[in-house]
């Protein structure tokens, strides 16, 4: 079977300290990916084993280290675990996570970058912090409150804790839009104390074909943000 390759929608803003450290993705992978963005990151499986790899753009993360340059834009791209034409895990929440895997490489951003990426799915705060599902995850509004004023605590005192980073999915929406998959109620916290340094890492299972991407961007578009 070929690999077929995912990119995510966005762009993100990394710190070069962090890309600089990643091998060289190798030449059999660089090969099938098709992008011509200037820096390009392969997210690997952690749990096969798998290291994120520098697909292009090693001079210019050199240059933005000698030039005290705080952050570059980066494109991620992941080997999708969907075959290409499976249209069902796209709508299937269920089915979609059988095939989710996750790097644990972490990157640094801004909260500011984050936010005007509009990925969230919703905001979290003390009013509704684990309003989730009464059915999977019901917490009595003491427990809620109390889970929510830890965290914050935590926040407050520590900064925001790296081992903790927001995950975000690549193509989790339909197999086309990036997501927050995990963290709102880290961010919520972080808006309220106006932290700005971040940590997040990226998870993906597929993507659609380009030709299907551009005809859904327009309907998801029209859709809430909080869909699937």
């Amino acid at each position: 079977m070929s690999i077929t390759f995912g990119y995510s929608s966005e762009v993100y803003f990394i710190e070069p300290q962090d890309i600089i450290e990643l091998q060289d993705t190798s030449l059999e992978k660089i090969s099938g990916i098709k992008t011509n963005h200037d820096i390009v990151i392969l997210i690997g499986n952690t749990n096969q084993g798998e290291q994120d790899s520098l697909v292009c753009g090693r001079e210019i993360i050199k240059h933005a280290i000698n030039n005290d340059i705080s952050h570059v834009p980066v494109k991620f791209a992941f080997i999708s675990q969907i075959s290409r034409w499976n249209i069902l895990p796209y709508l299937l929440k269920k089915l979609r996570n059988k095939y989710k895997f996750e790097s644990k490489k972490v990157y640094h951003t801004t909260l500011n970058h984050l936010r005007n990426l509009h990925i969230e799915r919703g905001f979290r705060n003390a009013e509704n912090a684990y309003v989730i599902s009464e059915r999977r995850w019901y917490m009595t509004p003491e427990v809620r409150a109390n889970r929510y004023k830890e965290l914050q605590s935590s926040i407050q005192k520590n900064g925001f804790n790296d081992k903790f980073p927001i995950s975000i999915m690549l193509c989790r929406r339909f197999g086309i839009k990036d997501s927050v998959d995990d963290g709102h109620h880290r961010i919520g916290v972080c808006v309220e104390n106006n932290i700005e340094r971040i940590a997040i890492h990226f998870r993906a299972a597929g993507a659609l074909p380009r030709i299907v991407q551009k005809i859904g961007n327009k309907i998801i578009k029209i859709l809430p943000k909080h869909h699937v």
